[in-house]
């Protein structure tokens, strides 16, 4: 057969000297993955040192010590124009589990294990090992696809933990904010967010994104547009970002937006996906004994029929009396 071709249902079995060759790995930037085209000969940047063009991870996201149960995962994705036009471009990453030994000479020794999960991204390796996580694909038109993945947590403290995670498979638009509603009244603490570092010659900066919390909704935002700089933090192809945050509030199912960060004329800048956030607090309207929405007549006569008991004790001291009366003619006709 032809050794410059690869068949249909064929692998190609690279080695880790041959991926990691530094004199063959170019700048991701210049890939365009949801056409797969990209310039060759390209254009490397410049470097030297044996981390140079290669995938870097912090020390102290593999030591054992600081991460506790964790589980890690590689992946490798092919980009080809060929496979674009075919509308092939959506199953072409893959993962595997490895495990972290000792440190040895200030790097630890990974070693694979188990079998490799063709043609689905890494980010599903998330649900293999929590049945409590949602996995959603969502596609920008005309562009490439993204996945959204999520987990809400009960702290059992009264409050609920909401973990996100989208993975940009192969959108050359790239993602620029996050955003899904937060209902008047709900406490947001904890807010997080977890990125990548660029490095080795990579022209893109890596500036986390503050979330905020306004106008009804938690927003994460690129600090830049792409009109300011087209270099500016996005959340670009085969990279996966984090969100976090705690609130007060159970969950619900909502619509979080996905902001797109290159503009297409004709095409939307954004993108929806089912998610969940927090639910509206339940509001207790104050002395409508009667639960029928407004305080009358009815709840008065409550009022009045349990004086000297506990049932009808608005301010906590464990009797009906004046105090609660007051209350109780304080919200006359309405909630407060």
């Amino acid at each position: 057969g032809c050794p410059n071709h690869l068949g249909v249902g064929c692998s190609d079995p690279y080695s880790s000297s041959l991926n990691g060759d530094q004199g063959g790995l170019g700048p991701r930037g210049l890939i365009n993955a949801s056409t797969g085209f990209f310039p060759y000969p390209y254009s490397a940047p410049g470097g030297s040192g044996l981390l140079n063009r290669r995938l870097q991870v912090p020390l102290t996201d593999l030591q054992p010590s600081l991460n506790a149960g964790a589980v890690y995962y590689a992946e490798c994705q092919y980009i080809h124009p060929d496979d674009a036009v075919a509308g092939n471009g959506d199953n072409n990453a893959s993962y595997r589990k490895f495990n972290v030994g000792s440190l040895t000479g200030g790097s630890y020794n990974l070693s694979l294990t188990g079998p490799t999960a063709q043609q689905k991204a890494a980010i599903f390796a998330w649900k293999d090992n929590d049945g409590a996580v949602t996995i959603n694909p969502v596609n920008a038109i005309n562009d490439g696809r993204f996945i959204v993945g999520y987990k809400v947590e009960d702290n059992l403290d009264g409050t609920w933990t909401y973990e996100f995670a989208i993975q940009n498979l192969n959108s050359d638009r790239s993602g620029a904010s996050f955003s899904l509603p937060v209902p008047a009244g709900v406490n947001v603490t904890n807010i997080g967010f977890h990125d990548i570092a660029h490095h080795s010659g990579e022209l893109f900066n890596s500036i986390d994104w503050p979330g905020v919390v306004d106008g009804g909704a938690i927003t994460w935002t690129c600090t830049e547009t792409f009109a300011q700089n087209p270099n500016a933090n996005a959340l670009r192809w085969s990279t996966l970002y984090n969100f976090r945050f705690d609130a007060d509030q159970p969950p619900t199912a909502v619509e979080a937006t996905l902001g797109l960060f290159k503009p297409s004329a004709g095409n939307p800048d954004s993108v929806t996906v089912a998610a969940q956030g927090p639910a509206a607090p339940v509001v207790v309207c104050l002395g409508d004994f009667s639960n029928d929405g407004v305080v009358d007549a009815t709840d008065l006569a409550y009022l009045l029929g349990s004086w000297g008991s506990a049932k009808a004790d608005l301010t906590g001291d464990g009797t009906t009396d004046a105090a609660d009366l007051a209350l109780v003619l304080g919200a006359w006709g309405g909630c407060p």
